[in-house]
């Protein structure tokens, strides 16, 4: 055979080759496009427009979904809020899926890779395409860099948590364990366990560490009963060293998951393996757990989310602009952190809705360019959130007259709903100490810093007034 016969031979298998990287890599992300037709189905048009439908498909190999989009904010968003749903419908599609990962690709960059250099990413090596991602890359979720400790802003509200999370990474000691951290949604918790794994990763490279949450631990564990592999399952869960679980609440109601999961927690509590988790509620209150699932989670470290006060929201916001590297100015953020006190993580996506409305339609970034795009937010508190309000709500909850909000009775019976309705007023209204102070029949100011500060110092410990309070404000939200 001629040279020019093997040269010819070799360009048409290359060229076939090249034809059916080409049909798989179409047909791949025709199934992306149907799989993102299926999450429209279960969630709101308004996010799925926002943050499922700008994801592009970019490769599948090695059991890993490449997906990508030109903001960084999307990327985040999808990540961090979609990753299990995306994740769920995308295993129907493609069978040996373990990880999805999220890139933030320029737009004009994206716009320039040739069909070659996609083709190329695209390798089918049959010497490697059947090699399985080891165990604890293909279940752990991603860590993202930007939940570390160091972007942690630290207040009252969150300073246990935070000191408890810090404590495990300092000190080789089993003394919290588990660590459960409970809040309501959008405190901080995710960010906690991210910064957990990070640091001790860079400590002890070679800890074997697995974050993942209660719904995957869930898909993983019905899977390896379809597929008759429990015992591997087991025995993989407990060859690691460091198990963090997000969101424990969603293993509730399941039996048969808690029960694998009750034995895999005491096998690696006997071991001396470390367990954080984090859930919506404290042990004791996870209804849907089996009550012995309840003691064992209660039996290391239990801390919990205060509520939010205005100068840790404002540090919040402070921190989070200076990691965007975006301009917003101050006023602004006193505005947010004055108006959205619900949870951190409604204060950040307000904060994002402002910069892409400014980033999309070039309108300038001030208070009433904001009040009127954050109406939505802000409308219905702003309707029943008054001082006034505060006053009835908190006479009303404790069975007292609303003359004695104003009056100068001292009994401490008075006296401390009077304190606790100054407190809700800082931190759920603008108004100044001053203010407060002539709302309750012209204290002084400093008699209302007195009672601002003294309710911080008592819920740190009293969980009944903290109860007391969580239900107050729950009563002030609803009109």
């Amino acid at each position: 055979m001629s040279e020019v016969e093997i040269d010819s031979n070799l360009e048409g298998k290359y060229n076939q080759n090249t034809n059916d990287c080409n049909e798989i890599f179409i047909v791949q992300k025709s199934q992306w496009e149907e799989i993102k037709t299926l999450i429209s189905n279960n969630i709101k048009e308004i996010f799925w427009k926002a943050w499922i439908n700008p994801l592009k498909f970019e490769k599948y190999e090695k059991g890993i979904l490449h997906l990508s989009t030109d903001s960084q904010i999307i990327s985040d968003r999808a990540e961090n809020q979609y990753y299990e749903t995306i994740f769920f419908e995308a295993s129907n599609f493609f069978k040996s899926l373990k990880k999805i990962h999220f890139h933030t690709v320029p737009f004009n960059n994206k716009e320039n890779i040739s069909l070659k250099n996609k083709l190329k990413n695209i390798q089918i090596d049959q010497q490697t395409k059947h090699n399985e991602l080891s165990f604890i890359d293909s279940l752990s979720m991603k860590t993202n860099s930007k939940f570390s400790f160091d972007n942690f802003v630290v207040g009252e509200a969150n300073k246990m948590p935070f000191a408890a999370s810090k404590r495990i990474c300092e000190k080789n000691s089993l003394i919290y364990n588990p660590l459960f951290i409970h809040g309501d949604v959008g405190m901080g918790k995710t960010h906690l366990l991210n910064a957990i794994a990070i640091e001790l990763k860079a400590k002890i490279p070679n800890l074997k560490i697995v974050m993942i949450s209660a719904e995957r631990f869930m898909y993983q564990f019905i899977k390896s009963i379809r597929l008759k592999e429990t015992i591997k399952f087991k025995d993989q869960f407990r060859s690691i060293d460091i198990l963090l679980i997000d969101d424990i609440q969603f293993i509730g109601g399941k039996e048969s998951t808690q029960e694998e999961f009750f034995y895999t927690f005491n096998e690696l509590i006997n071991q001396g393996k470390q367990i954080i988790i984090s859930s919506n509620k404290s042990p004791v209150d996870l209804l849907s757990l089996d009550e012995k699932l309840k003691s064992r989670l209660s039996g290391g470290l239990v801390v919990d989310f205060l509520p939010t006060n205005y100068e840790l929201r404002l540090g919040i916001l402070k921190k989070k602009v200076e990691i965007l590297n975006i301009d917003i100015p101050i006023d602004v953020l006193q505005f947010l952190a004055s108006k959205i006190v619900n949870n951190v993580r409604e204060l950040e996506g307000a904060l994002n809705r402002i910069w892409a409305n400014y980033e999309l339609t070039g309108k300038k970034v001030n208070i009433e360019n904001s009040t009127n795009l954050l109406s939505d937010l802000i409308s219905a508190r702003e309707k029943t959130i008054s001082i006034d309000n505060i006053k009835k709500k908190v006479s009303s909850y404790y069975n007292l007259a609303l003359s004695d909000m104003t009056s100068s009775r001292r009994s401490i019976n008075i006296a401390r709903p009077r304190q606790i309705a100054m407190y809700i007023s800082k931190e759920l209204t603008s108004y100044s100490y001053p203010e407060i102070g002539k709302a309750f029949g012209g204290k002084d100011h400093t008699t209302v810093i007195h009672a601002v500060k003294k309710i911080e110092s008592l819920i740190e410990d009293d969980q009944k007034l903290k109860k007391h309070i969580f239900e107050l404000k729950e009563i002030i939200f609803t009109p």
